[in-house]
């Protein structure tokens, strides 16, 4: 499933995009309704096989939002497979690209190995809205 919410109209300069993988429809459409307050383009993605396959399909995104299990894979495998395509011989260069994880199992490791991928933040589920829309500016750049 693949949803997008149009930007809001709250007068910006310069909308974002961002892209949101999880499994799970109604966190999708929660996540797509609360991003949505901030002006911004927010596809959902009920997968991330698309970016698996071709990660260049996320170039002109500026922001992903990965959940940490889905089934058959886990958000850090996603975007270690990513990187590494990106990193592969004769390849495009990996676009400019905030990430953020979210898990309802937080642990030292779990940080450390997304730290190593370039996780701006790993938050906790149950996601605070307030807590979301904070992590989500400051990954944009925003404050």
């Amino acid at each position: 499933m693949t949803l997008a919410f149009p930007p809001g109209r709250h007068g910006r300069a310069t909308v974002k995009t961002i892209l949101v993988i999880d499994d799970d429809e109604a966190v999708l459409r929660s996540y797509g309704l609360l991003l949505g307050r901030l002006g911004h383009r927010v596809l959902l993605a009920g997968d991330g096989e698309k970016a698996r396959r071709d990660p260049d399909s996320l170039r002109g995104v500026d922001l992903l939002i990965l959940d940490e299990r889905m089934p058959g894979t886990t958000g850090l495998d996603l975007l270690a497979a990513m990187r590494s395509r990106w990193g592969a011989a004769g390849a495009a260069p990996a676009p400019p690209l905030a990430v953020l994880l979210v898990s309802a199992l937080l642990s030292d490791d779990l940080k450390r190995r997304a730290a190593g991928l370039g996780v701006a933040e790993v938050i906790e589920k149950p996601v605070n809205p307030a807590r979301l829309l904070a992590s989500v500016r400051a990954a944009l750049g925003e404050g």
